[in-house]
């Protein structure tokens, strides 16, 4: 299985290319389109499909230019459609230019499993850091968003955002895991679902719940 990460854009945001190199999955294309193309290029991979964790302009500004270019099909949460064309909770152009935003193919629900390839991909909803933020479990590796990062949590200032939910999100959906899952998260080092149970800073946070 393919498991590539490249940081992209001023925030150094990680996008994951994964799964089948002949039926690939690319995870939220923050930036630099043409240097993520060159990588698939570079190592002969064939796109099927871009999967969004969450709408915020860091994690999809290099949507198009992936989806135009390999012919990928794009799809998001069925709770995260409407704040991805939404600009005032996605922030695109108060932070970064606008980028043209593809419409999505189809959304993923909560608990779906989709099959890409010889690779399978099940959706776990974790509302909180957006209101449709969404991890993706192929195997035993996370690819977590924004939701969880190295002894951390997504914030939840942002619209949409909501602390409670984030929360409930972590310990409720990513805590019950196998120790052993591995995590990618949306910026930041790989860890294990283990260690963030020990860890993380979400038993800090909870008591402003």
């Amino acid at each position: 299985m393919v498991l590539d990460t490249i940081t992209v854009g001023q925030i150094e945001e990680n996008c994951y290319l994964v799964g089948d190199p002949e039926a690939l999955v690319v995870i939220d294309p923050g930036d630099e389109g043409q240097r993520i193309l060159e990588h698939i290029t570079k190592n002969g991979y064939r796109v099927s499909c871009v999967i969004l964790t969450h709408c915020h302009y860091d994690h999809i500004g290099a949507v198009a230019d992936i989806v135009e270019a390999t012919g990928a099909k794009l799809y998001v949460g069925a709770m995260e459609k409407e704040n991805y064309l939404n600009r005032r909770v996605s922030l695109c152009g108060y932070f970064a230019p606008r980028p043209k935003l593809i419409e999505p193919d189809g959304v993923l629900a909560d608990g779906e499993t989709l099959t890409v390839g010889s690779c399978q991909f099940r959706v776990i909803t974790t509302p909180g850091h957006t209101s449709g933020s969404m991890c993706l479990l192929c195997g035993d590796s996370l690819f977590s968003g924004d939701t969880m990062f190295y002894r951390g949590i997504g914030r939840t200032d942002l619209p949409t955002g909501h602390l409670k939910s984030l929360v409930n999100s972590i310990k409720n959906k990513l805590f019950v895991l196998e120790p052993g899952v591995k995590v990618y998260p949306g910026h930041g080092p790989a860890t294990t679902v283990g260690y963030e149970k020990e860890h993380n800073e979400v038993y800090e946070w909870e008591q402003y719940c």
